[in-house]
């Protein structure tokens, strides 16, 4: 049964891809030539971070052809990724399993910016990882006029790291992680609530999110296990998957414009340096609106002022959790009560210094031991400008991490 049915899928790839030639006046396919012969037609068994991926499924194993007959129209790109690929792996692997996070998480960034440190979305992301301004000024990122550290290999990695740690741990799932990630937590869970279903490959999601997870499958699948492949693969693919990847990179010519010319060994070792000035990715240093994913990040939380006391050392200040999240390593909700107090007033840098240190759950009804404190959400440093505190009143909203 699952030969047939993914013969017939082939075959309907096949199709699909010469009804396009006809339509586009030319007198080949778009893409590779597939074979349809249905006695290799049985994709292996496929895992992304452990969990298995149902191509029993016809619209699973459709999607994931589909991804496949796309990576491998990529041509010498793709060749040019794999060299990337074994030069910056090395880098992130580790720092991923510092976090805990399955190491396929390592082709992701090759899905957002083909492991390029100066790719630039329409939308202003930045980055290997393709963080968004606000965003990585919340996971303790650099970004400013002077500095970008979203191009900084080991820095970005760490931040999404933590990112990819917050989304699990919301989740519940690496696969839903992943597809935070792109979509962000409020649409997702918006999905998942409308349709009663958690499991990514059933959920019904925009186009792009649709595809996402099954991108980055298509990466591990061609780049670690394209042997399992041969029957499927056109040759000039097959060859460039399993030719031996030199001991010293060389110089790489790229087809596509976010690949320029470049020198790998060079630009390895820049991702890895600092500083790195902003003007080299973007001119404009202004926020872009963060995403639907939460604002909370590495700890941190945002919180509405509910009752200002008298900015005086020891007064205490009340505050209301405005999305659910990670603080302190504690799991905490929308709409629980944070009790704040004034901790210091230093005239000489102009600041108020807030610290709270418990939290009132209304799920559980419980006070919990909570260490925060206050930071100015435009620099992630500790500490409110006393001239931004003469405008403080109900409903301000507040951005605390862990001491």
């Amino acid at each position: 049964m699952r030969s047939t049915v993914f013969a017939l899928i082939v075959s309907g790839l096949a199709f699909i891809a010469n009804y396009s030639a006809i339509a586009t006046g030319t007198n080949r396919p778009t893409t590779f030539p597939l074979n349809t012969d249905p006695t290799w037609a049985n994709l292996p068994p496929v895992f992304f971070c452990g969990e298995a991926v149902p191509i029993h499924e016809e619209a699973v194993a459709h999607r994931l052809m589909s991804a496949l007959v796309q990576k491998t129209s990529y041509g010498k790109a793709l060749a040019n990724m794999r060299l990337r690929a074994s030069a910056f792996f090395p880098i992130i692997e580790p720092i991923l399993e510092r976090y805990k996070i399955p190491a396929d998480f390592k082709y992701l960034p090759l899905v957002e910016s083909a492991l390029r440190g100066g790719a630039v979305s329409k939308a202003g992301a930045v980055g290997y990882w393709q963080l968004m301004p606000a965003t990585a000024r919340e996971l303790g990122l650099t970004v400013d006029s002077e500095r970008d550290e979203r191009l900084h290999l080991l820095k970005s990695t760490d931040a999404a790291c933590r990112y990819l740690r917050f989304l699990y741990h919301k989740m519940g799932s690496w696969t839903l992680a992943a597809a935070a990630y792109n979509n962000g937590i409020g649409n997702l869970l918006s999905s998942i609530r409308k349709q009663n279903e958690r499991d990514y490959y059933y959920l019904r999601l925009n186009a792009e999110t649709g595809r996402y997870l099954y991108r980055i499958i298509a990466f591990k699948e061609l780049f670690d296990n394209y042997q399992q492949y041969k029957m499927v693969l056109p040759v000039h693919v097959w060859n460039t998957l399993s030719a031996p990847l030199p001991r010293k990179l060389p110089h790489i010519e790229m087809e596509v414009p976010l690949l320029e010319e470049e020198t790998l060994e060079a630009d390895t070792e820049e991702a890895v340096s600092v500083p790195i000035a902003l003007s080299s990715v973007t001119k404009k240093s202004e926020d872009v609106p963060l995403p639907n994913a939460a604002d909370v990040f590495r700890g941190g939380i945002k919180a509405r002022l509910d009752k200002a006391g008298v900015l005086q050392r020891g007064q205490v200040w009340v505050f209301h959790l405005t999305r659910d999240g990670m603080a302190d390593g504690k799991p905490v909700d929308q709409g629980d009560v944070l009790y704040a107090v004034v901790e210091d007033i230093d005239p000489k840098t102009n600041k108020v210094y807030f610290r709270a240190d418990k939290v009132y759950s209304a799920s559980d009804r419980q006070t919990h031991k909570i260490a925060l404190s206050a930071v100015d959400a435009s620099t992630g440093r500790i500490g409110i400008n006393l001239l931004d505190m003469a405008q403080v009143k109900s409903g301000w909203i507040s951005t605390w991490k862990v001491l």
